[in-house]
């Protein structure tokens, strides 16, 4: 063995102190989860929802302020995310719905959202996803509603004017692509799989480092890494929720083409949640009269309150010919007296103007 004796015995030392302060974690975790049972059972008997995305954030900021070198903030919010998730799931095990199948990025959302100790429901549709959470199948809904280079998730849009319910939260993901086989090296590979966008989105990846090469496009990145694991001559590009979900190899990261690839998605529920965090959002729609200057008059009353509009999108209406829906973020919560007035007044110069929710913001991956 190389070293000295004494650097063996300090080695040692530090394992069991390591050892020791597990264990006080793992006693502080029993304790917070017997707290959190009763905070369930005080939740259920004043008829609140378990999931209370406004607490949960301030949990997490207050832990920011708490970061240092040691520990920096990334690394806690993983870790506490977890732990938070652990808490919900001893009051009521959280049934989230979002478009499968599993491995998708629209997994990764709800992890990032929820965790890991919640009940999965992979659904075939956006359309689904919604009716899940209308009829009770699901307590929650994760769908994609735009990307920073495809734009907005039409589907979606259309379903949050059809559908009565509630924008909870929201996550932003950054679309980061590996090659993943069983094999070890990647020159044992001679076929990649997965889904046309992926594919594309790393091609001139794949020509500078596989030449070539066969390429086979597939429904999902999950039905391509199924394949995948049963072929030690194959790969397939998708995010690395794939790797540990199949059992695969990460033989290349980050082989997109392009890093700034983000998708922002959106947690849906029947009931509004979210109290104000102090950095929120609020979602609206509306439908205006067919005059001169309507448009302008309903934004107006956003101006004078000098509120914020961080996305506004408008989309034709199935149901009436030639007019349009118009969908809009706004920074703050509809609770806050200059939103709140704000949308009132809009409602004068609007036929429908419908609140779609406030939620916490969501962090900024490349901030």
């Amino acid at each position: 063995m190389n070293g000295s004796d004494s650097d063996w015995q300090l080695l040692e030392k530090y394992r069991k102190e390591i050892d020791n302060i597990d264990h006080q974690i793992l006693d502080l975790l029993r304790d917070r989860q017997r707290i959190a049972e009763h905070i369930g059972d005080i939740k259920k008997r004043l008829g609140l929802e378990i999931f209370d995305p406004a607490r949960e954030k301030r949990i997490l900021e207050d832990l920011a302020s708490r970061t240092d070198e040691m520990l920096n903030y990334e690394t806690l919010r993983a870790i506490f995310n977890e732990i938070i998730s652990a808490a919900r799931f001893v009051q009521l095990p959280i049934k989230v719905g979002f478009l499968g199948p599993e491995g998708t990025f629209s997994h990764l959302a709800v992890i990032s959202l929820f965790g890991h100790s919640v009940s999965l429901l992979p659904l075939d549709s956006i359309g689904d996803v919604f009716s899940s959470v209308e009829k009770g199948s699901c307590h929650q809904g994760v769908l994609p509603i735009e990307n920073s280079y495809e734009g907005s998730v039409n589907t979606t849009l259309d379903m949050l004017y059809r559908y009565d319910l509630k924008i909870n939260g929201e996550v932003l993901i950054r679309i980061r692509h590996n090659l993943m086989s069983k094999a070890e090296d990647i020159k044992e590979i001679k076929r990649v799989y997965s889904h046309p966008m992926a594919i594309a989105q790393c091609r001139s990846w794949i020509k500078s480092h596989m030449g070539n090469i066969s390429l086979h496009e597939t429904q999902s990145t999950a039905m391509a890494a199924r394949m995948v694991a049963e072929d030690k001559e194959a790969a397939v590009i998708g995010n690395r929720l794939l790797a540990s979900l199949y059992s695969l190899n990460i033989l290349g990261e980050g082989i997109e083409d392009s890093p700034d690839n983000i998708t922002r998605f959106l947690a849906i529920g029947k009931r509004a949640l979210s109290d104000p965090t102090g950095k929120d959002k609020t979602s609206i729609l509306f439908f205006l009269r067919d005059k001169a200057g309507a448009l302008f008059m309903a934004l107006e009353a956003l101006a004078r309150k000098k509120i914020n509009m961080t996305r506004i999108e408008s989309r034709p209406m199935k149901t009436r010919k030639w007019e349009y829906l118009f969908f809009v973020d706004l920074e703050g919560h509809e609770e806050e007296p200059a939103i709140n007035e704000a949308l009132l007044e809009m409602e004068d110069s609007c036929v429908l103007l419908k609140r779609l929710g406030s939620y916490p913001a969501a962090d900024k991956p490349w901030e």
